[in-house]
């Protein structure tokens, strides 16, 4: 076969070659951070005639500066200049385009897509293509391989042993790791490597039937009303969801964790909130190799050089003390009404939000006011950047404000969620009716602007040893979706993480006493549980000095009614010291804890009540543990 003739195999950018860096206002391609096993999957392909070209929504970007990019990440040089085709992939025919340009009109079948989002794999499938939902699996899709989902477990007697190295060597596509010791592994391989795990000695379970994961996602869906029901109760809904002949084609497993769904293109998992849905109920499981990456333990471990946070411990000066006072009540309301549709988002205009749902037009709205006020907050002082990632079809963001260290290459991530939902509400519709998430999460994003100004403020009079990043991600309400793609992001260039303070939900306080939770459990991983339980003790000694007006403080590890549920959990399943910091939500982790407050607004339009004092004594008390760890 001639090289014009090569089967041609286009890839998707963002999210598929690497993590996108985008300027915010005008929004425009600034880097590409690409994962680390993406040259080698180019350079192989290259080495076999394969002619490569990518296929890439680029908005109001320009050619020649999406050509700038892929030089300067040094991926342009294995693509072939005619196949890079830009446009948006809300249908087939930008398929069929593509393959006319390789020369492939009459012989579609010897074009891939390779591509993260199952909706583009869909489209792509309609003009007769092949796909794959990740680079690694590319060949073994051009060879003619059948791909599936597959459960690995390992034998408990041969944890100790080195098998994720083995397992890494494979073409095998991680999922979600959980279980103690990270011992059970949900992936994406081929028929033929699941074989060679089975010769390996892991116990290999084939899930649903081979190519479901061509144009499909994996989602674990908690169900914790049948949790709380507990055993041999029939309260659970996967009959009342997953009994059809369709959708009980989709489910892979159940487990204690909840049910693995393979959702199919086209279908949201908006559709599945269950009722007496805790925080995270619904999980988004993106495939990410540094899932199988080991961290924290042993002489190897991932990151070693600066995962582990010093155990000295400073105290606030008085000038600190005084200038994080500037976290006002005053200052935290008016955030909330912005961004709650009380109050316009801006004083230039009439506009107020109605809702940050992604799928409502105002998240799109709320974004871009988050990355101008923090650039308005920060000036010179802060470096603003969006983090595009694709999930159901659409383009969302993460915004990230960076303030620079000036001894250390280490950051500290002060963070919160951006969207909001109401889908407990009555025939809730996403894409109009109100969501305004006044605490859930709207008392953490007003937290993470005002801790902003103020720490900027500090940083002016005496800049942090480490870097300090305000983050707010995007789709959390769907499955931590924004906080995977941008941990993901982070750990294939091996960032250097050292705390994550994750703000999840402050405002609701009705009855004493003023206490207020701090989550850090990881099961799969006892050091990084232990790197994190540091940061959530910090916290509990500087809210005795910054807010003496919140106690108790309740510091909850494994067994952890909320791991795995907030944006920090993203952290933790790839190494990273982090915690997430909310109300009193759950019952207490001793016998003695006070009775929990749920929010009875959660996740409905009614959520509109917030404690503002509440919510102000733990942004202090945040923003304190945050700006130590950064001078430690």
């Amino acid at each position: 076969m001639s090289d014009n003739r090569a089967p041609a195999v286009f890839f998707d950018i963002g999210d598929t070659l690497g993590a996108a860096i985008i300027s915010p206002l005008p929004y425009r391609l600034e880097g590409l951070d690409v994962y680390p096993y993406v040259p080698g999957v180019l350079g192989y392909l290259r080495a076999r005639k394969i002619r490569i070209g990518i296929i890439s929504n680029i908005g109001a970007d320009t050619p020649e500066n999406i050509k700038r990019v892929l030089e300067a990440s040094g991926i342009y040089q294995f693509l072939a200049p005619e196949l890079l085709i830009f446009g948006a992939k809300d249908s087939s025919e930008i398929f069929k385009q593509a393959a006319s340009k390789a020369g492939y009109s009459d012989s579609l079948n010897e074009c891939l897509f390779v591509g993260e989002d199952s909706q583009e794999r869909s489209y792509a499938r309609e003009a007769g293509w092949r796909v794959a939902p990740h680079p690694l699996l590319a060949w073994e899709v051009l060879n003619g391989s059948h791909l599936r989902y597959i459960r690995v477990a390992v034998p408990a007697e041969r944890s100790e042993q080195e098998w994720r190295k083995v397992m890494r060597n494979l073409p095998v596509v991680p999922l979600y790791v959980t279980g103690e010791k990270g011992r059970k592994v949900y992936a994406i391989a081929s028929t033929d490597t699941a074989a060679r795990l089975d010769d390996l000695g892991f116990e290999v379970d084939r899930l649903l039937r081979e190519d479901v994961p061509l144009t499909t996602e994996l989602y674990l869906l908690r169900d914790d009303r049948q949790t709380r029901t507990g055993f041999l109760a029939p309260e659970g809904h996967s009959a009342q969801f997953f009994t059809e002949s369709e959708t009980s084609n989709w489910v892979l497993s159940s487990s204690r964790e909840g049910l693995f769904i393979a959702l199919p293109a086209g279908r949201s998992v908006e559709q599945y909130h269950f009722e007496e849905a805790y925080h995270g109920h619904n999980l988004k499981l993106l495939p990410d190799l540094s899932l199988l990456e080991p961290f924290g333990e042993g002489n190897n471990a991932r990151m070693a050089s600066f995962i582990q946070l010093p155990t000295e411990e400073l105290s606030l000066t008085s000038e600190e003390l005084e200038k994080l006072q500037e976290i006002t009540p005053e200052l935290i309301n008016n955030y909330l009404d912005r961004y709650s549709g009380i109050k316009p988002l801006n004083a230039a205009s009439d506009i107020k939000i109605k809702s940050r749902h992604i799928q409502n037009p105002d998240n799109a709205l709320a974004t871009e006011a988050l990355a101008r006020d923090l650039m308005a907050i920060g000036g010179d002082n802060f470096t603003v950047r969006l983090y595009p990632f694709i999930h159901e079809g659409r383009t969302l963001h993460n915004v990230e404000a960076e303030l620079r260290g000036s001894e250390s290459e280490e950051m500290v991530l002060i963070t919160a969620h951006l969207d909001s939902t109401a889908a407990f509400s009555h025939d809730f519709d996403p894409q109009k009716d109100i969501a305004p998430g006044r605490d859930d999460d709207g008392s953490g994003v007003a937290a993470v602007l005002a801790m902003a100004g103020v720490i900027k403020q500090l940083g002016e009079i005496k800049p942090p040893k480490r870097s300090i990043r305000f983050v707010l991600f995007n789709a959390e309400e769907h499955g931590l979706v924004g906080s995977k793609a941008y941990a993901r992001g982070q750990a294939a260039i091996a960032a250097p993480i050292v705390a994550v303070y994750q703000i999840d939900m402050i405002g609701y306080n009705v009855k004493p006493p003023r206490s207020f939770e701090v989550h850090v459990g990881y099961l799969p991983s006892q050091d990084v549980q232990n790197r994190s339980l540091v940061l959530a003790k910090r916290l509990a000694k500087l809210t005795e000095q910054i807010s003496p007006e919140l106690k108790p403080i309740q510091i909850y590890t494994q067994p952890d009614p909320a791991a795995g549920r907030s944006d920090h959990a993203s952290f933790h399943e790839r190494g990273y010291a982090a915690c997430v910091v909310s109300e009193d939500f759950f019952a207490g982790p001793n016998l003695d804890s006070p009775q929990p407050e749920a929010n009875p607004n959660y996740h409905m339009k009614s959520d509109t009540v917030v404690d503002i004092q509440y919510a102000t004594d733990i942004a202090r008390a945040i923003a304190a543990a945050a700006w130590v760890t950064a001078n430690l």
